[in-house]
């Protein structure tokens, strides 16, 4: 799901080929880094909570490879997400994303003040059309420090926040 997220933050605008926000914060790591998310939403009335780990394995001039994992946990279920390998490229095709507005604002993650940028962006899949916004920063190992997703069903967005992290 996060993933979602990240994919729409391919922030910059009808260019072919645009620089990869998520690759800009990866690549001022080493590898070992890692982000650990907590999420929470509600679907259709039913509310569901998970974690998620993002840990840097390698780095190269135009891909960063992270290991996703983590758990998700609806009503007394739990279920693991298995870890997979994402390639994030340092540039990427833009398309579907409109950014709405954009700022810099100082906000507490994790008990820790950090200086992020933000951006609230509308994406669309398909015919459904989502508003969402994010906040990055150069503190946290692939910049997010938190996220409102709009979700489909919902009236509420998936919110994301860092809870953990250790930059190399």
């Amino acid at each position: 799901m996060i993933s979602v997220l990240v994919a729409a933050m391919m922030l910059l605008g009808p260019r072919q080929d645009v620089e990869n926000p998520q690759f800009k914060y990866w690549s001022g790591c080493k590898p070992g880094s890692w982000v650990k998310m907590k999420m929470e939403m509600e679907v259709g009335g039913n509310k569901s909570e998970g974690e998620m780990s993002y840990k840097l394995l390698e780095l190269k001039d135009d891909v960063a490879v992270v290991e996703v994992s983590g758990k998700m946990k609806a009503g007394a279920q739990e279920f693991p997400i298995p870890a997979q390998k994402q390639e994030i490229k340092a540039k990427e095709p833009a398309d579907k994303v409109k950014i709405e507005k954009e700022g810099d604002e100082v906000i507490e993650v994790a008990g820790k003040k950090l200086k992020c940028h933000w951006y609230e962006f509308t994406t669309k899949n398909g015919d459904q059309t989502s508003k969402s916004k994010a906040w990055l920063s150069m503190d946290v190992p692939g910049g997010i420090t938190k996220g409102e997703m709009g979700l489909p069903n919902s009236d509420k967005p998936m919110i994301m926040t860092a809870v953990e992290w250790e930059k190399k």
